[in-house]
């Protein structure tokens, strides 16, 4: 069984660049055409091995094609609450900006950084997102 445990789209220059580690650790990679749709962690995959190195620092990982979801895998990862209606009360902060307008700038540097970061998938961006709105609303809405 091949589960996705974490998958990066390392895209670069519109050359399409992804890396797959499997829950079993294998770590693999596929390069040079788009995934559509793009696996999700916790998906189960079939693909063919197109081969197998060792990386300089002695890990070994295969090069993949033909990458095909078998099983859409969503158990234990949760999904995103909606972000419907997340500002109930758009009134002009001391600042010049409104609520929404704040909360806009504060969330797209939050998710910003974490993708950033590198240790976020393009999955991810629903739970930052959700998160980063349930911060500011919780510490900053109010000032």
């Amino acid at each position: 069984m091949n589960k996705i445990e974490k998958i990066y789209d390392n895209t670069k220059d519109g050359i399409p660049n992804y890396s797959i580690q499997l829950v079993d650790g294998k770590m693999l990679y596929a390069r040079g055409v788009p995934l559509y749709p793009v696996p999700n962690r916790g998906d189960i995959i079939k693909f063919t091995i197109v081969n197998t190195k060792t990386s300089e620092k002695g890990n070994q990982y295969s090069n993949i094609k033909d990458v095909e979801v078998v099983n859409k895998g969503n158990e234990g990862i949760p999904n995103p609450e909606p972000l419907d209606n997340v500002v109930n009360n758009v009134m002009p902060s001391s600042n010049g900006k409104n609520d929404t307008q704040r909360m806009d700038i504060f969330v797209t540097g939050i998710v910003g950084r974490a993708m950033g970061s590198g240790q976020f998938s393009v999955h991810d961006i629903a739970e930052l997102t959700k998160n980063a709105v349930s911060a500011f609303n919780e510490n900053l809405k109010k000032l």
